[in-house]
């Protein structure tokens, strides 16, 4: 009998659980992705991540085709048609079993409730893998059995969870052979315009950059990372958004070249292992707290809070015209490439909420519309964090001084001056406060749109004064 793998956030020919399971189990397997340009735009997916997937979905027809796996690609809108346009094609080829890797994000599961009743309805067997996170939400609960709420605790079961079940790759086999020739509609209609170069997604690619960051600069992971100037993350967050590298094989290949070091706190490859353990935890928190799936605060009663709308302030935030040399130079960055360094994100959302104290809901969908490695449930819960009204969030009064930001992770103003070349010439001391030294608007460059002090000072009054109303 026939089988059909529908791949999603999975476009990848190895370390692909439904995949591995339906070749050892079926003579003849089909992979099926479905595109959906109605969904992609609903969740405000760059133009340059959807090049990514398209871009992605032409190199793996060849690839699944050395395993004897055809790849089919239909479109589907969105995720409302997509079960319906599944089934109809399980008919048209004779398929009774249907092999797929959870999502665990809100509309996913309603997509995917449904597809299996309709599968129910026409006899059509279904079976769900997990190779989404690296551990299961389900398997990780508190001694009460309920979810964790904070990240140190559910980390520490993670670890454990990890290590009586460390993932493994099967031996790669091949189908006998393809049932049907590939069968992938024209994708360039699909493609969007962007000012973003493409990012390469060769199999090839792929695999040599997760080989050397584990090789040359995860070691030095925990130091680097904050570092925006220095190449030291493994800017592989794209390819893990779309599946071309899965997780798992992450961990089992630090493993491999690390042992025992990963439990090692102040080691670089135990932050790095950490740092997918965070991208496990978002996943947790949407499967099982789903009003953050809905524009709710993890926070419920932060639902309320009072953010200001004002859309000028928006825009030079967005435009990197805000004044603040590092800021405007991350958001200058984002736009040009569709990425942005981790300790970067962590200072223009904090000067987003706490200074500009706009709605972080606002700025969870522009950067969504930027990045090549938009994901919802990271995405989201990176924005609550900052607006301190997630899991683990930040408290509201520790608030990031992005000048003091700058000195210390960009100490001689070398990212600054990539991304703000009007402040090129200034010296390093001069280069993290300009206005303070020179006259910037003759540089083509713009004062502060907020001051600092009483930036910070009017956020923290009203946090204090929204907490002690709901204390009442």
């Amino acid at each position: 009998m026939t089988a059909l793998v529908w791949l999603r956030s999975d476009l990848r020919a190895e370390w692909n659980s439904p995949l591995d399971y339906a070749i050892e189990h079926h003579s003849q397997v089909i992979a099926l992705f479905c595109l959906t340009p109605e969904q992609w735009q609903n969740y405000h997916y760059a133009p340059c991540k959807i090049n990514l997937i398209i871009n992605r979905l032409a190199l793996l027809k060849d690839e699944l085709a050395e395993r004897n796996v055809s790849l089919c690609i239909i479109n589907t809108e969105n995720f409302e048609l997509a079960p319906q346009h599944i089934v109809d094609f399980c008919q048209q080829h004779q398929i009774a079993s249907v092999y797929f890797n959870a999502e665990y994000e809100w509309d996913e599961r309603v997509r995917d409730k449904k597809f299996k009743q309709l599968c129910d309805q026409h006899e059509i067997q279904v079976a769900k893998f997990h190779d989404t996170c690296v551990i299961k939400p389900d398997l990780i609960l508190s001694q009460q059995n309920s979810p964790y709420k904070m990240f140190t605790p559910y980390f520490k079961v993670w670890l454990a969870e990890l290590y009586r079940a460390f993932p493994f790759p099967t031996e790669r086999t091949q189908a006998q052979s393809p049932k049907i020739k590939p069968q992938v509609i024209d994708l360039k209609p699909f493609m969007r315009t962007s000012e973003v170069e493409d990012w390469p997604a060769t199999f090839e690619h792929m695999h040599q950059r997760l080989a050397t960051f584990i090789a040359e600069k995860a070691p030095d992971y925990g130091h680097a990372r904050d570092i925006p100037s220095v190449d030291g993350t493994s800017q592989i967050s794209h390819l893990l958004s779309i599946g071309g590298l899965g997780a798992k094989q992450c961990v089992f290949a630090l493993q491999q070249e690390y042992a025992e070091k990963l439990t090692e706190p102040q080691h670089g490859v135990h932050v790095w292992l950490k740092e997918l353990a965070w991208r496990d935890f978002y996943r947790y928190v949407a499967f099982h707290f789903t009003h953050i799936n809905k524009n709710y605060p993890f926070q419920k009663q932060y639902h309320y809070f009072k953010w200001e709308t004002d859309q000028a302030l928006f825009d030079a935030w967005t435009q990197g015209q805000t004044g603040y040399p590092i800021v405007d130079a991350a958001m200058r960055a984002l736009k040009a490439t569709g990425w942005m360094h981790n300790r970067l994100r962590m200072i223009v959302a904090s000067f987003y909420c706490k200074h500009l104290l706009l709605p972080w809901r606002w700025a969870e969908d522009y950067f969504m519309s930027q990045l090549i490695d938009g994901d919802f449930a990271s995405n989201n819960g990176g924005w609550q964090w900052s607006a301190s009204v997630g899991t683990d969030a930040a408290p509201y009064f520790r608030i990031f001084n992005p000048t003091a930001q700058s000195e210390r992770f960009d100490p001689q103003g070398e990212f600054i001056k990539r991304w703000v070349p009007e402040l090129s010439k200034l010296s390093a001391k001069q280069i993290h406060q300009p206005s303070k030294f020179v006259d910037v608007q003759k540089m083509g460059y713009r004062l502060p749109i907020v001051d600092h002090a009483s930036s910070v000072s009017r956020t923290k009054q009203q946090f204090k004064q929204f907490i002690e109303l709901n204390q009442q």
